[in-house]
């Protein structure tokens, strides 16, 4: 269990989140948190989880066409291995992104264009997987998976992905101009920088193992994901119920940009095309501004630089947000669960919007699935993935605790 010997807050701490895709137990309960002032990393202020006192994700996009499939289940399963072995003596869990699994079915742009804004944003990592296939053409490059490695390396940095290609025989039925596509951008690459070559997926494995070895002694030795402990360096946060709901609304929507538009009427600060000021209002404006202005000191939003207009969350953002979209849930099923023994639907969930936004039921499924993973709630599993859900006693114990957070609703029209 998590203790604190804070004061009563009305937000939020961590209950391991960094850790639940580990094999590991975690108590579920939000606290106060002490946050360095700046610091890019969410942080719990006394995490007992078998002695790890603070951790980090590392979050690994797997970028490839169709044809690898082998490979990219064999990724996963590195990746996994990986954990078992170090995540708890180094406090770091490593996550491997997917679009298979962490994508959301939205509208609005091109398919590549949201895979990217939804995923690439929050990886550290990107491993791409080339064969006999290059993939489908998109408007800025030969191919999705091009444009993924192109764009990743641009606002992460060369360093940051590791490009493997397979030179096993080209299958028979392979399209030519596909082989020929991935031969030309093999050619391309060659003098920026340095790939590896495997013939089966075991051969991959063993790379790949080797590479996230390398990649993640360098990142932990580095100070780029490192975690402040000093105590000086910390001071406690209270978040209030307009950076809550910020945080929550900006987590789901189709873009996690937030705009705050200064016009001669008053300021208008929107996020995912809700608005939430009562434009005019000077009280108003200056409630949820003031959210704004605390994400940011907490290191959960950033500023794009567009004379302070366009923001978006940042990694520790995201995080945050899953934690309080947990509680969300719970509550939810709270409201709608019928008797103590009853199941609810996981569609209903998604049923109601949370000050005007709508969570999609994939949304929904993936963060009760994180939920079961805790035993925070009880699941029923069908052909489709978790069908049903049932509160059980350690999710009433955390509701009863977590009574005190509280949002804001918008007061725009």
């Amino acid at each position: 269990m998590l203790e604190t010997d804070l004061p009563e807050p009305s937000f939020l701490a961590c209950y391991g989140c960094h850790f639940r895709n580990a094999p590991i137990q975690s108590s579920f309960c939000l606290i106060p948190a002490k946050f360095p002032a700046r610091c890019k990393n969410f942080l719990s202020s006394k995490a007992s989880i078998e002695n790890m006192q603070n951790g980090i994700i590392v979050r690994v996009f797997i970028a490839s066409p169709g044809d690898v499939h082998l490979e990219r289940e064999e990724a996963c399963r590195v990746i996994q291995e990986w954990n078992a072995a170090h995540s708890l003596p180094r406090s770091v869990i490593v996550e491997p992104i997917r679009v298979e699994t962490h994508s959301r079915a939205v509208q609005g742009g091109h398919p590549q264009d949201l895979i990217n804004a939804q995923l690439l944003e929050r990886c550290d990592l990107l491993v791409a997987i080339l064969w006999s296939r290059l993939g489908t053409p998109t408007a800025k490059a030969l191919s999705g998976t091009v444009q993924e490695i192109h764009e990743f390396s641009e606002t992460k940095g060369d360093d940051k992905v590791l490009l493997f290609f397979c030179d096993r025989p080209i299958p028979n039925a392979a399209d030519l101009e596909q082989v020929q596509a991935v031969r030309s951008f093999k050619d391309s690459v060659k003098t920026d920088g340095l790939y590896l070559q495997y013939t089966e997926a075991e051969e991959f494995a063993r790379l790949f193992r080797q590479q996230l070895d390398l990649t993640m002694n360098a990142i932990l030795d580095s100070n780029e994901f490192a975690v402040i402990t000093a105590e000086s360096d910390r001071r406690d946060v209270t978040l209030l119920p307009e950076a809550c709901s910020i945080l929550a609304v900006a987590s789901v929507a189709d873009s996690s940009r937030i705009l705050l538009s200064r016009m001669r009427a008053g300021h208008e600060l929107s996020v995912g095309g809700i608005c939430l000021t009562n434009t005019g209002d000077e009280r108003s404006e200056a409630k949820w501004e003031g959210g704004l202005e605390q994400l940011e000191q907490c290191g959960f939003a950033e500023d794009l630089g567009y004379k302070r207009e366009v923001f978006r969350l940042t990694r520790s953002g995201y995080e945050a947000a899953d934690e309080l979209w947990h509680i969300l849930l719970l509550r939810r099923v709270n409201s709608l669960q019928q008797g103590e023994y009853d199941y609810v639907d996981v569609s209903s969930l998604a049923e109601d919007a949370f000050n005007g936004c709508r969570i999609a039921v994939p949304i929904v499924r993936e963060k009760v699935n994180a939920l079961g993973e805790i035993d925070a709630l009880e699941l029923v599993a069908g052909d489709g993935g978790t069908t049903a859900v049932r509160l059980n006693d350690k999710s009433r114990k955390t509701l009863r605790e977590h009574e005190w957070l509280k949002f804001a609703n918008p007061d725009g029209g």
